[in-house]
Order: structure tokens, then C-alpha cells, then sequence
């Protein structure tokens, strides 16, 4: 306790989550990310703001607005025993589905680039995929821990499951929103496998979702190029190739220690989305290998806590739910870095925590505040017992 003059006891932020038994190495990895990403996101976006809108603080400004909803809900979220998720997961479903069937119709959804991936409220824009992301999670988790003595069948434990997320995928894929079926048909395969599937069911699954994929991507002229773009983008530099060469020239450019924050060439209106999907391009120029090096460490620390709640969770609902918010952030966060470092074809996904986006920072703040009131009820569980004793 922190003594002042007047006699009155402050606890510290230490006291207060030991108190109420939260998770502080996942805080403080949330709290350096977001204050990180604040700082990128003014630094990417000042120039292009200061010319689009006459005001190069705008998207700093919506960002410190989805950073106040984010903490809003991440406070729902960590206070609302994880249980209760499962009892909403009906209704979360219903309103899942007609968002994702509003945001497909004209006039209704908000169309940018070719995808009707927004509905807008009140001058923001809401993505229902990013929310279905999290709806999808809770779902996975309900069915698995109530179909655990079934999921070795296919058609009574494994097809059903397939064929509800599938729907919701479908939903999804005719925004289009390719990359976010890619990210969400994942999370099954992994959750299924994890909640103990066949592993002859496991490898079906996957060919025949990856069959679907070449498909899809081959019945689509601008998916192939993307694909052509990843394999040579020299190919095709000025077109298809353009954004990943710019990535490539700003990863190239920072060298071990960057230009110095706020120094980036590449923002200057070369590098497409440099301040939502291409961040981190932005951030190797600006800052460099040594502070890139840092942050795919917090990222790390951020995961490796996520799987330690999922490891230490104290039912089965706990577990899957754990492991599937975990899971599609980090697979999220994989996504958006090997697509920025030419690993991966193109693809519209935001860096968790640091890419501007509000529905995408609203998605991972909720998984935060899930995996935190996992965690407090692991400590809460684990103090009883030692009193116990």
C-alpha cells in the first residue's frame, strides 16, 4: 500500500491485480502493445491525414476513441464470469447472422475497395466478421466440451460442427473476405484437433478445405494475381506487385536501429495501407530490426500467457474458450507479418493491437478480457485450494 499525508491507502496496479487475481504479465503485454500501436498510428498516418482530412491527428483521434470503447469492453469482459458466454451463445448467433446477411445488402452494407465487409453507425464502421470471430470461438468451445464423447465421430461429432461454421464462412467469403475464412476455417481444424478429432478426419478436413481454397482462388482473377504478385512481384511492379515491393523497400531500409520514429519514406504515399495492414513495414523502417526484434517478443509473451490460461483453465469450457481466443489472435498476428514480409500472398488483415481499425481492436480486446477472467478464476480456484490446505 502507497501511505500519503492525508492518511488515506492507494493499492498499486501490482496490489489491485493480485487482488482481484488477474493476469498482470498479459496486462502489461496489452498495455506496451496498445500504447505502441497509438504511437505508430499517428506516425503512419499524420501526412496522409493532414491531406485527406485537414486534420493530421484524425485517425490518431479515432483510434484514442476504439481505445476507450476497447477498455470499456475489455471491463465487461474480464467481469463477467466466462461461463456466461455460453448461455448468450444463442442470441449472439441470431445477431451474428443478420449482420453478416445486412452488410450484403446494397445500400445497407458499406462497400470499400470491392468488399461489403461494413455496416456504418453513428459515423463509425463496424466489420461483423471481426465480431463473428470471437462468436465463432464461444461456439467452438460450447460444442466441444458438450460433444466430447462424440468428436471421434464424423457425422455425429465433427460434421455438424463443419457445417454451422461453415454457413457463417459462407456469410463471410461472399463479402468477399477471403483472408478471414482463411483465419477462421484454421481455428476449427486447430480446435477440433485440440478437442481430440481423428486424425484420418483431421487430414480429410484439411484437403478438402484446401481444395476449396485453390478453387476459390482460382476462379478469381484478382486472387490469382495476388498469388502471381507473391511468387514474383517484380513481375508486375507497378501494379499487382507494387504494395509488396514497398513493403519489402521499408523492411529493407531500416536497418538495425530505423530512420528514427516519425523518419519513414515509404508513408510518404509509396506504401498502400501503411497505417492499417502495413504497419509493420512502417514500423521495421521507422524503428528498426532492434525494436522489431521487441515487439514480436511481446507479441510472444502476449500468446504464451493466452496458452497458459488455456493449459491451467479449470473445466473444459475454459480451456476451448482459452485456446480459441488465443488462437485467432496469434494466428492473426502470424498472418499479418508474413504477409508484410513477403512470406504470404497479399491479404487485408490489421495487426492485432497496433494496426488502426475499430472493429478489429474491439475483437481483441474482448479475447483479452476472456482470457483475464479465465485467469482470475485459475487463481481464484487455486488460493481456495491453498487455504484449504
Amino acid at each position: 500500500m502507497i501511505a500519503f499525508s492525508s492518511g488515506i491507502q492507494t493499492p498499486s496496479f501490482w496490489q489491485l491485480t493480485r487482488k482481484f487475481h488477474f493476469d498482470t504479465i498479459l496486462i502489461c503485454a496489452l498495455l506496451f502493445l496498445l500504447a505502441w500501436g497509438t504511437i505508430m498510428i499517428y506516425s503512419t498516418s499524420a501526412v496522409y491525414a493532414g491531406l485527406r482530412y485537414d486534420n493530421s491527428y484524425y485517425f490518431l483521434q479515432r483510434h484514442l476513441i476504439h481505445i476507450i470503447l476497447g477498455f470499456g469492453v475489455i471491463a465487461l469482459a474480464t467481469l463477467t464470469p466466462y461461463q456466461r458466454w455460453r448461455d448468450w451463445l444463442p442470441l449472439m448467433m441470431l445477431i451474428m447472422l443478420a449482420m453478416l446477411v445486412m452488410v450484403l445488402i446494397p445500400g445497407i452494407g458499406h462497400e470499400v475497395k470491392g468488399g461489403r465487409r461494413w455496416l456504418r453507425m453513428a459515423g463509425f464502421g463496424i466489420q461483423p466478421a471481426e465480431l463473428m470471430k470471437v462468436v465463432l470461438v464461444v461456439y467452438l468451445a460450447s460444442y466441444l466440451e458438450r460433444k466430447r464423447p462424440l468428436i471421434q465421430s464424423f457425422s455425429r461429432g465433427i460434421w455438424p460442427c463443419l457445417l454451422v461454421s461453415g454457413f457463417y464462412m459462407l456469410l463471410i467469403l461472399l463479402q468477399p473476405d477471403f483472408g478471414t475464412v482463411v483465419l477462421l476455417s484454421t481455428t476449427v481444424l486447430l480446435m477440433l484437433f485440440v478437442g481430440g478429432c481423428r486424425i484420418w478426419h483431421l487430414i480429410a478436413c484439411v484437403s478438402v478445405v484446401a481444395s476449396l481454397g485453390a478453387t476459390l482462388v482460382m476462379t478469381q482473377a484478382y486472387r490469382m494475381r495476388r498469388i502471381l504478385a507473391f511468387l514474383d512481384p517484380w513481375e508486375d511492379p507497378l501494379d499487382s506487385g507494387f504494395q509488396i515491393i514497398q513493403s519489402f523497400i521499408a523492411i529493407g531500409t531500416g536497418g538495425w536501429f530505423g530512420r528514427g520514429l516519425g523518419e519513414s519514406r515509404q508513408k510518404l504515399f509509396f506504401l498502400p495501407d501503411a497505417h492499417t495492414d502495413f504497419i509493420f513495414a512502417i514500423l521495421s523502417e521507422e524503428l528498426g530490426y532492434f525494436w522489431v526484434c521487441t515487439l514480436v517478443a511481446l507479441f510472444g509473451i502476449f500468446i504464451w500467457r493466452g496458452f497458459w490460461i488455456a493449459w491451467h483453465a479449470q473445466d473444459e469450457f475454459g480451456k476451448y474458450l482459452a485456446l480459441g481466443c488465443t488462437s485467432v489472435l496469434s494466428l492473426q498476428i502470424i498472418i499479418n507479418l508474413f504477409v508484410v514480409s513477403g512470406m504470404l500472398p497479399t491479404k487485408g488483415m490489421p495487426l492485432p493491437f497496433i494496426s488502426a481499425g475499430g472493429s478489429a481492436l474491439i475483437m481483441a480486446m474482448i479475447c483479452t478480457g476472456i482470457l483475464l477472467n479465465i485467469s482470475h478464476h485459475i487463481h481464484l480456484t487455486s488460493d481456495t485450494s491453498s487455504l484449504r490446505n
